[in-house]
């Protein structure tokens, strides 16, 4: 099934995790969501810029990988 890969990515801007669970990988996404708690938990909000900027760019290669004819 064909993922758009910038849906992915753009559902990664509004919730950490969202575009990883889009494409299927659910542990993925809940793990970067977690993450993303824990760092507003223990203060760390600012670490969660790298983060998301990080989850947007690798739900977007994902997508673009499934999106690809297998040789």
């Amino acid at each position: 099934m064909r993922k758009d890969p910038i849906l992915a990515c753009l559902l990664n801007l509004l919730l950490v995790g969202t575009g990883h669970v889009y494409l299927d990988h659910t542990g993925k996404g809940i793990l970067i969501f977690a993450l993303a708690i824990a760092f507003l938990t223990f203060g760390l909000g600012l670490a969660n810029i790298p983060l998301v900027i990080w989850a947007m760019f690798d739900a977007y290669s994902i997508g673009k990988k499934m999106n690809q004819p297998e040789r």
